[in-house]
């Protein structure tokens, strides 16, 4: 049986489309000219792989903080992040109230924290 959520809202978005492009813009300005540097290197090879993984770290940071709609679901026993592009929707974080602590503006569960956005009536719920 599927569990219903007691409360559902979405999260107010990081970024607009403006800077979201320009963002990438710039990202793939720096991300170029990093893979021509480094040809002209000692241990190219392994610096270009390096260029690489830290362009995809950029990247999945720039369209996590502004392109993804992330909705909080309260439930009785947990509240879950869902994240949606497009018609794509799934569950990222599950945080169980007896393992995560919850503050105004940030979650913190095991050793990790994560940004958070309630409004009052979800700040209400989790006693925040």
């Amino acid at each position: 049986m599927t569990e219903k959520a007691k409360y559902t809202q979405k999260a107010p978005s990081l970024g607009n489309a403006k800077v979201r492009s320009l963002g990438f813009i710039a990202l793939a300005t720096v991300f170029i000219a990093a893979l021509v540097i480094v040809n002209f290197l000692p241990y190219s090879g392994v610096l270009t792989l390096i260029v690489f993984g830290a362009g995809a770290i950029a990247i999945h940071r720039l369209l996590s903080s502004t392109v993804f709609d992330i909705t909080y679901s309260l439930y009785e026993n947990k509240l879950v992040f869902i994240r949606k592009y497009g018609r794509m929707e799934w569950e990222c974080e599950v945080f169980p109230f007896d393992e995560a602590k919850f503050y105004a503006d940030k979650i913190e569960h095991r050793g990790k924290t994560y940004a958070f956005y309630p409004d009052d009536k979800l700040k209400e719920f989790l006693g925040i």
